[in-house]
């Protein structure tokens, strides 16, 4: 994965008037944000790899894929109905 770089300037005059605890706040949303940004990145990443791969495939492998997909319905039916559980 290559590396990117953001960088945020905030006026320093604008730092010197907020408190301590909103920069512990504002450095937990930039570093939420960056997180999320990154999360992101790595999803799209992961979107064009499966892309890559899906378009190469053999009309065997797409259909042996849907083979396996038909096997499995029920078991994946019986999976996707929602559960409660009481306490």
């Amino acid at each position: 994965m290559a590396l990117q770089t953001l960088q945020i300037q905030i006026p320093s005059a604008r730092l010197q008037r907020v408190r301590v605890s909103a920069l512990d706040e504002a450095r937990e949303l930039v570093t939420f944000l960056l997180e999320n940004y990154i999360q992101e990145l790595e999803r799209k990443q992961l979107r064009q790899a499966y892309e890559v791969y899906s378009t190469s495939r053999t009309p065997q492998e797409v259909a042996e894929e849907a083979e396996l997909m038909a096997d499995f319905a029920d078991a994946d039916a019986e999976i996707d109905h929602p559960v409660t559980v009481a306490f």
